[in-house]
């Protein structure tokens, strides 16, 4: 499912592509991005990249297309060996936004699917999921000039209804904080 709605947005992007001949029609985003599975604990988060592409339908309405990718890798304690894990989300939707001045704040929806897998050299956990994810967010573009700008952005994301493993932990409420560079074409 993942690779055909990835391979549904890429078409989609490109054709957008093709037509765009002004500047600010289509928006790329790339930066850093944290994700934290519990809204209150350090304990489960992970670092990771977010990429995302923009094409405005009208001057304050766009469809978007959202990729990120996280690789969390569990430490060695006592005789627990290490876990590796990954996990990378591909998701689309509407976003709004509006201009004042240089300061471009956003808000959108997403859906798609998350990709995962978790591999333990211990055999009692671990495999792969593919659950239908959903969520929204927002956040704010600070314009340097007309063809770039940094953004900061927060997105809520709900991966599947209960993702379980073996073991019986399970994926559901994220938070998603992504910061990097905008660049309008």
């Amino acid at each position: 499912m993942a690779r055909y709605l990835l391979s549904v947005l890429a078409v989609l992007l490109f054709a957008v592509f093709s037509v765009a001949q002004s500047s600010d029609h289509v928006e790329v985003f790339g930066g850093y991005s944290y994700m934290n599975p519990e809204f209150t604990s350090t304990s489960n988060s992970v670092s990771g990249w977010d990429l995302s592409a923009t094409v405005k339908i009208v001057r304050q309405v766009g469809i978007v297309a959202d990729f990120s990718g996280f690789s969390p890798t569990g430490a060695t304690t006592g005789n627990v060996s290490a876990a590796f894990a990954s996990y990378h989300t591909f998701m689309g939707g509407p976003q709004v936004s509006i201009g004042i001045g240089r300061i471009k704040p956003f808000a959108r929806f997403l859906m798609g699917a998350t990709r995962g897998s978790l591999t333990h050299p211990d055999s009692q956990f671990g495999g792969d999921f593919s659950p239908f994810t959903y969520g929204g967010g927002g956040g704010v573009d600070l314009g340097l000039d007309r063809w770039l700008a940094v953004r900061g952005q927060v997105d809520w994301l709900h991966i599947g209804s209960t993702v379980s493993n073996r073991q019986g932990s399970s994926v559901g409420n994220v938070a998603r904080i992504s910061a990097g560079l905008v660049f309008r074409f």
